[in-house]
């Protein structure tokens, strides 16, 4: 693969102390200490499960009230992690632990 048709994605601790080489720069040394298991995936199956996770939201958020106790629902924020096979999926209840973890965080607006 490419690299331009494969990304990193990095899984194991939660907690990660990057080192210093690797926030100055791209070293594969570095990113091997920094992280438990790295995986190399096809940017086309990141593509095909981050449409199958957003058309899956999109019919969560259209069946969703607009008004909530008389108050306009104007915002979600939606947070998500990708696994080392590219899947992505809705994280968690504890969102200070997504935080450390990463991710991908989604933010939705209501159209005016």
């Amino acid at each position: 693969m490419k690299n331009a048709d494969s990304i990193f994605i990095f899984a194991g601790e939660s907690q990660v102390n990057i080192p210093y080489e690797a926030q100055r720069g791209v070293i594969e040394n570095s990113f091997k200490k920094a992280s438990g298991r790295i995986t190399k995936v096809a940017v086309t199956s990141v593509q095909d499960n981050m449409r199958q996770f957003l058309t899956s939201l999109d019919n969560i958020m259209s069946s969703s009230p607009k008004e909530i106790g008389g108050l306009l629902l104007d915002e979600v924020e939606i947070h998500a992690n990708i696994d080392g096979k590219g899947n992505i999926g809705i994280s968690g209840i504890a969102g200070a632990e997504v935080a450390l973890q990463g991710g991908i965080k989604f933010i939705l607006r209501r159209k005016l």
